[in-house]
């Protein structure tokens, strides 16, 4: 028995799943990048402005390190309470292959507050 177009119907079912597993990684790890990179950030711009909290335009050195590393601040928001300073930020990102199943865009968003206690700057993320 000739068996080769049993072989050839199995790779043209299985070809576009391993495509669209392929972009669902992509997707992902695109995502988790830019997650790690407004975490990593927002610490940075943490540690850097909370000593000189009250000398400089907090809200104004914020937006211009966040611009400086190329991460969007339309929706951030910024708020300094008994000596806890709080930045909440979010942005959307294009999906890249997201869109063959329907998915436009991804959604990077954080909530982090910061302390000082005992001399060390403390972080809680939401």
């Amino acid at each position: 028995m000739n068996r080769k177009g049993q072989t050839l119907v199995f790779f043209v079912v299985l070809i576009p799943l391993f495509i669209m597993m392929l972009a669902f990684i992509v997707d992902t790890g695109f995502l988790m990048s830019e997650n790690t990179k407004l975490i990593g950030t927002t610490k940075t711009i943490i540690k850097d402005v909370y000593k000189k909290k009250d000398t400089i335009d907090l809200d104004k050195e914020i937006k211009d390190l966040y611009e400086k590393n190329n991460i969007a601040t339309k929706n951030l928001k910024i708020n300094l309470n008994d000596d806890k300073l709080s930045i909440q930020n979010n942005y959307d990102l294009n999906s890249i292959f997201g869109q063959i199943i329907g998915i436009k865009k991804y959604e990077v968003k954080i909530n982090m507050t910061a302390y000082e206690k005992d001399g060390k700057i403390i972080f809680e993320k939401e």
